[in-house]
């Protein structure tokens, strides 16, 4: 197997609850610094400096946020990398059942990892239909599992079926 990359460009439910997300955080860090500014201004030193403080909180949660966002995936050798923004994972592939989800599968996976409207696009899960999973997405409607024995992940190629043919060649 040669080397291949293949990029994950966020979209549907994961880049919608992406963009929630940031309004909510970055909103409330501009609020925290407006009052900041207010209680400056009236000559309240302290109180301003602790709403500053405070805005620094929403805007590290944002900044972290995107951290294990998946950028690419590499198929290099019987090995998938998983390129996130801080950090890499690495699997073992050679020999891996993959597949495409199913239309309903993808739509129960986004109920799954949806809560308060914003998709988690990392993390562990398990499920009644999909059993328990490692999720890398960016866009769930490009779902592909991957069984590779003790480990099931579900990543999100921009270029599903390339990706499973490169997979199982």
């Amino acid at each position: 197997m040669t080397g291949q990359r293949f990029t994950c460009t966020p979209g549907g439910a994961v880049l919608r609850g992406r963009r929630k997300l940031r309004f909510l955080l970055v909103g409330l860090t501009l609020l925290m610094l407006g009052v900041a500014a207010a209680t400056w201004a009236v000559g309240r030193f302290w109180p301003a400096v602790l709403a500053f403080v405070v805005s620094l909180i929403p805007w590290t949660a944002w900044r972290m946020s995107g951290d294990l966002d998946p950028f690419w995936l590499d198929l290099e050798s019987g090995w998938l990398t998983v390129q996130m923004r801080r950090r890499k994972e690495r699997f073992a592939v050679a020999g891996a059942e993959v597949r495409r989800l199913a239309p309903d599968e993808v739509s129960h996976l986004e109920t799954l990892s949806t809560s308060g409207g914003v998709a988690a696009g990392t993390g562990g899960f398990e499920s009644h239909r999909l059993g328990e999973f490692d999720l890398y997405a960016s866009d769930l409607a490009n779902s592909v599992v991957l069984d590779l024995g003790e480990t099931r992940l579900i990543v999100t190629p921009d270029d599903p079926e390339g990706f499973l043919a490169a997979v199982r060649g």
